[in-house]
């Protein structure tokens, strides 16, 4: 059910709680606290559009093979090069010389990007071995980018929950890779169309700490979309940094000492004020 003031999470000691959706959300709480479940109660009361990258396959909806995504690579090359560069622990020296192997090659796969790191010519040994260490990287995740057949627009237009199931695919770095692609082709999906105050769709992030450890490129990208009407839906073990924190929701599922609150409930924060949840839905 859609509430003007939000959605409803909770019932508290005087009155029932809801989340309202003007911001993006942050659920966090120890293993087994009820994370996944709220995550999947603000999908089905919202009744939006919503993506959702699964990472260990538990969201109950139509689901898409990670493997099946056809991973466009028509970017910007800064962009593409960071987003891979992060995914695959790449450092910052690593990163630029990846953009510079690419920049003027017309890359369209990741047999492009391959080929274009391959004939760039180096001098030094230092950039040989930098080559060959990001040719390695590059040949880990190869397989992400070969199958792939259903192309990410189509998801996006979906008009009922669809999971992106990262559980099938071999390697940690496959999975941030595949988030952050989607992150990033999200971004450019809404990014020429007017700002919004409505809520066009819900991308929930599953596992959420695992990329939002990669950086300020990932939060540039939650921080944009929000003023085209997505909304991310963070689901995390750990507490996202403060900056992050500032312009969400934030529901604790189940207090911790770590997360330094005053409180032995769960509890739903927005802008320093804190609502205790006596019971979750």
């Amino acid at each position: 059910m859609w509430f003007l003031n939000g959605v409803l999470i909770g019932i508290g000691k005087l009155k029932p709680v809801f989340l309202p959706l003007d911001r993006h959300i942050v659920i966090t709480g120890p293993t087994r606290s009820g994370k996944t479940r709220l995550a999947r109660r603000i999908v089905a009361w919202s009744r939006r559009p919503t993506v959702v990258l699964d990472w260990h396959g538990e969201y109950p909806y139509r689901k898409i093979d990670a493997r099946w995504l056809k991973i466009e690579l028509d970017i910007d090359k800064k962009w593409l090069s960071e987003i891979l560069g992060i995914s695959l622990n790449l450092n910052e020296p690593s990163i630029y010389f990846l953009y510079r192997a690419i920049k003027k090659a017309e890359v369209k796969t990741f047999q492009d990007v391959v080929a274009a790191l391959d004939d760039f010519l180096v001098t030094t040994r230092s950039e040989v071995e930098m080559k060959a260490a990001i040719a390695r990287r590059l040949e880990y995740v190869a397989d992400v980018f070969e199958s792939g057949y259903i192309p990410m627009a189509k998801v996006f237009t979906t008009r009922k929950p669809v999971a992106i199931d990262l559980a099938k695919l071999k390697l940690y770095e496959e999975r941030v890779l595949v988030s952050l692609f989607v992150l990033t082709s999200l971004y450019f999906h809404y990014i020429n169309r007017p700002v919004s105050n409505r809520v066009e769709m819900l991308l929930v992030v599953d596992e959420a700490q695992n990329i939002l450890k990669r950086g300020d490129v990932v939060k540039y990208l939650i921080f944009e979309t929000a003023k085209f009407g997505l909304r991310v839906v963070l689901v995390t073990n750990e507490m996202p940094q403060p900056d992050l924190l500032v312009h969400s929701s934030i529901v604790v599922t189940k207090p911790h000492f770590v997360y330094r609150l005053d409180t032995k409930r769960s509890v739903l924060i927005r802008d320093n004020n804190f609502e205790e949840i006596w019971s979750l839905i």
